[in-house]
């Protein structure tokens, strides 16, 4: 079964995070909630004092009395109970609610390459299926467990207020339910990880099949899309069959039991009232087995409601799981502590050095993740010192300690609990070769191991002396363990413990190569101790780069450290990556001046674009505007200088005036003038003013009730709203007709005056009049020419080849 990411601990608290602002209001709610379920609990005493002291007495006032009292009870109860349960249900909604809102928000902080490596249908599942089952708790779950323990100690209370005798009889199945619930919970939690997971491959076949329907058919692959989908939904149906198979089993069995308890009390209780005969000198009067039946049902309700609970916990933890992942997910792209500012810009540009490529691996702190390592303890271990130099020096360390603690440490290591293993690695380093047996004894004793023929082992010999009997459950060992690729979950002090460390190496003030084996622990034995030199500022800054480190830890670490372990996630990155799709790029823009870019498919002409909005950063060199290094600047303002009009024009569903003032939070009746005089620069308003809403008029998912070329005007004209500095167009008229590519061309020619403009094209008609063009080769990664129109055409080269495939008779001067 496939268990949480993230500790169960770290998701209750992160859940209780948010209510903690509704602390007030809920411990109020849940007082009334507790005093309804109070009453209900003492229901059956009630009962039994009408049946004894009232029917079985002939007394008419005292059931008359006591039935007016228990209806006012009632009525008391369900008034409480409503005004909880509808204030708990309210603040549980806002709870969702704000969840709600931060994975959107978070989602928007995210750059490209989460998107790039994160389905959009696992995305879209998250953000809904996800917070759905996550309702389910917060919204009415959280009611039933408190009111449901509550009314199980009530109810034991009252049980043995009654009789104590039929309330030990009916307590004694209690030990057996808490089994069998921890059995079901054990085997529940990983089938219902794999129903979230099962839920997003549905919703990702789903949506790509809706988004790329015209595909789909065009190419007539409508039975592999529906193969693809029925894959999909059979490991679904597999996965929910078997949770209906443990439910089928599991609740029958406990109802089977609670009948087997109530039987027994039956049997006793009647035996004893027709006997009139007392057991252990306590008598059983006709009221109270009527109550205790009665109890018995209220006792094993709410027992058994807490059960089925725990179904829905743990579904919604395992969609909690998710939810916290994606929250904590670093933001790889972020703006700049102290950002500074583009004052009077004017706009010129310039790549500097600039290397890039994209990450086809999945983002989740792992290096090559496609090279599984072999899980056999036997071929693990070479296997993780080939891969990483780093395990084979600590091995190398551990050979050194003395005997019998090396050939354990040795046998042992991939078997130890991450908890363990974390501890010892933390109380080793930087320690002396004779401080290594007592500090291995003393840790492995806090859990009950000892190291065989050794003191310790000789004094305590009910520990354990090897980890065979208890190994440790798989924790990431598989892809690189502690020291590898793939880091298992660390403690945050030890997370701030190696920063504080590389701090103290990058600014000079520990030297970690000392000869004395000096260590990042302190003097001696070096990071596993044992002589072993510790590793260099780049192999640790590496380590922490291949962490999952949570925002909240990472910002506290010293600027010089943040800065180390970025340049390694870059590097990282790049290895994770296919290669470079730019290396080294060189070139300017002046203010005002224009640029084409063109190239063959792949060349990396959108990918520069890209860079320039910092849709991506840059793995090496740096992109600037007018001197200032991007990543320098807060997102919002660099963007907010650029107008960018893509291949493929996305359009809201909404008005044309919407998506056209997209970019203003509140226009302005200014904007709104601006917006029509833009339209009608672009030829676009003529068109609106012929519909019968104009510019109100509804457009459907992407503009679907438009044609291809008033959406690229739309978007055009959109990006020239803003009056950017910097306008780039990404094959802006591949797509359009003749008379909408001529209407964009003329818009154009005179949009650019006064502003940097880039523009990717391979027709002719758009790049002729750049004041300067760069060819991009596929293979160079790079320029392979440049220069104006004439000049690259008299070069007879890759330029007018990529011209004569559209123009076969072209001439050198055309």
């Amino acid at each position: 079964n496939k268990k949480l990411d993230n500790p169960r601990k770290i998701l209750w608290k992160f859940l209780f995070s948010y209510l903690k602002p509704f602390r007030g209001s809920f411990i109020q709610f849940i007082f009334l909630l507790l005093l309804g379920t109070s009453i209900m609990s003492i229901s059956p005493i009630i009962s039994a004092l009408i049946i004894d002291n009232g029917i079985m007495a002939n007394n008419t006032q005292f059931v008359l009395n006591m039935s007016i009292f228990y209806l006012f009870l009632m009525l008391f109860m369900a008034i409480s109970t409503y005004i909880s349960q509808y204030g708990m249900a309210k603040v549980s909604q806002n709870v969702v609610f704000k969840i709600r809102n931060d994975l959107f928000f978070k989602l928007q902080d995210m750059s490209m390459t989460y998107f790039d490596l994160h389905p959009s249908g696992d995305i879209i599942s998250i953000t809904t299926n996800d917070i759905d089952q996550l309702n389910q708790l917060v919204g009415g779950q959280f009611v039933m467990i408190i009111s449901g323990f509550l009314s199980i100690v009530l109810t034991v209370i009252i049980m043995y207020i009654l009789n104590p005798l039929l309330a030990t009889i009916g307590l004694v199945i209690f030990p057996i339910f808490i089994i069998m619930l921890k059995l079901f919970k054990k085997v529940i939690t990983g089938v219902f990880k794999k129903t979230r997971e099962s839920i997003s491959k549905i919703t990702t076949s789903v949506q790509e099949n809706i988004a790329g329907a015209k595909v789909v058919q065009a190419f007539g692959q409508e039975e592999k899309a529906s193969s693809e989908f029925d894959e999909a939904n059979t490991e679904n149906y597999k996965i929910m069959l078997k949770v209906r198979r443990i439910m089928s089993v599991f609740f029958p069995l406990i109802g089977f039991v609670t009948s087997i308890i109530t039987a027994s009390v039956i049997l006793i209780g009647g035996f004893a009232i027709m006997g009139n005969v007392s057991i252990l000198g306590i008598t059983v009067s006709v009221g109270v087995l009527s109550a205790f039946i009665s109890i018995l049902a209220q006792f094993f309700r709410p027992f058994m409601s807490l059960i089925q609970v725990q179904q829905i916990i743990e579904a919604a933890l395992a969609a909690t799981d998710r939810i916290y992942s994606l929250l904590k997910e670093r933001v790889e792209i972020p703006d700049p502590e102290n950002p500074e500012s583009f004052s009077e810009i004017s706009g010129e540009l310039e790549f500097r050095d600039v290397s890039f490529g994209y990450i086809f691996e999945n983002g989740d702190g792992r290096i090559n993740k496609s090279k599984q390592i072999s899980k056999s303890p036997k071929n693990m271990m070479g296997q993780m010192m080939q891969q990483n130099p780093m395990m084979k020096r600590a091995f190398d360390a551990i050979k050194a300690y003395p005997e019998p603690y090396s050939s354990f440490m040795l046998k042992n290591m991939m078997k130890i609990q991450p908890n363990i293993q974390q501890k010892l690695f933390m109380s080793l380093m930087g320690s002396k070769p004779d401080e290594i047996p007592q500090k291995i004894d003393s840790i492995l004793s806090e859990f009950h191991f000892a190291v065989p023929n050794t003191e310790m082992a000789k004094n305590h010999p009910e520990y354990e002396t090897s980890f065979d009997k208890k190994p440790a459950k798989d924790h990431g060992m598989s892809t690189g363990g502690m020291m590898g690729g793939g880091m298992m979950p660390m403690s945050p002090e030890f997370i701030s413990m190696m920063a504080k460390n590389l701090g103290k190496m990058l600014s000079g003030k520990s030297s970690m190569r000392q000869s004395s084996g000096g260590g990042m622990g302190g003097e001696g034995g070096g990071m596993m101790g044992g002589g072993m030199n510790a590793p260099s500022p780049q192999a640790l800054a590496r380590m922490l780069a291949n962490m999952p480190i949570a925002d909240e830890i990472f910002q506290d670490f010293p600027q010089i450290v943040k800065d180390a372990i970025k340049e390694q996630k870059i590097l990282i990155q790049h290895e994770q990556s296919k290669g470079y799709v730019l290396e080294n790029l060189n070139f300017k823009i002046k203010t005002g001046t224009t640029l084409a870019i063109v190239g063959e498919t792949g060349a990396g002409k959108t990918t520069a674009i890209k860079l320039i909005s910092r849709f991506y950063d840059v793995n090496k060199g740096s992109v600037l505007i007018d001197g200032i290094d991007i990543r320098k600047v807060n997102k919002k303002e660099l963007r907010d200088l650029i107008g960018l009009v893509p291949q493929d024009a996305f359009i809201f569903t909404g008005t044309i005036k919407e998506n056209l003032l997209y970019a203003f939070e509140t226009p302005t009746p200014e904007i709104e003038k601006k917006m029509i005089e833009v339209s009608k620069f672009l030829g676009l308003h003529n068109f609106i003013e012929t519909l019968h809403k104009k510019y109100e008029t509804k457009l459907k998912e992407n503009g679907s009730n438009i044609s291809i070329g008033q959406r690229q005007l739309i978007a055009f004209a959109r990006a020239l709203i803003t009056d950017p500095k910097i306008l780039i167009l990404d094959e802006a008229t591949s797509s359009v007709d003749p008379y909408t590519e001529t209407l964009i061309q003329d818009a154009l020619n005179k949009a650019r005056k006064g502003r940097t403009t880039i523009i990717i094209a391979h027709r002719l008609s758009t790049i002729k009049n750049a004041d300067h063009i760069i060819v991009l080769g596929a293979e160079k990664h790079n320029i392979i020419e440049e220069g104006n129109h004439e000049k690259l055409l008299s070069l007879n080269g890759k330029y007018k080849r990529l011209l004569e495939m559209q123009y076969k008779d072209i001439e050198p001067d055309t």
